[in-house]
């Protein structure tokens, strides 16, 4: 359910990815894309920090090679932040 509510309606991402990039990776190197899942994270779980989020996704940028698929990367980091099981 949690992971459903934040890869809900990426289309601002998506139409913000540059031309010729799939949309269905994330990519760390871009603070824009690191912004944008913190506040979706923020969105659907109000209580964890910023710099708590901010250290999952360093942590699965580190785990997970690029390219990263954006459903498998969002699991990541909320696993490492305890949300999901």
């Amino acid at each position: 359910m949690s992971l459903t509510k934040v890869l809900e309606n990426w289309s601002d991402y998506d139409n913000k990815k540059k031309k010729g990039e799939d949309a269905n990776f994330f990519s760390c190197t871009e603070s824009w894309e690191v912004d944008y899942l913190v506040n979706k994270i923020k969105k659907v779980f109000p209580s964890q920090t910023t710099d708590a989020i901010v250290r999952a996704i360093q942590a699965c940028c580190s785990s997970i090679s690029a390219p990263r698929p954006r459903r498998v990367f969002v699991e990541c980091v909320l696993r490492r932040l305890g949300l999901l099981i």
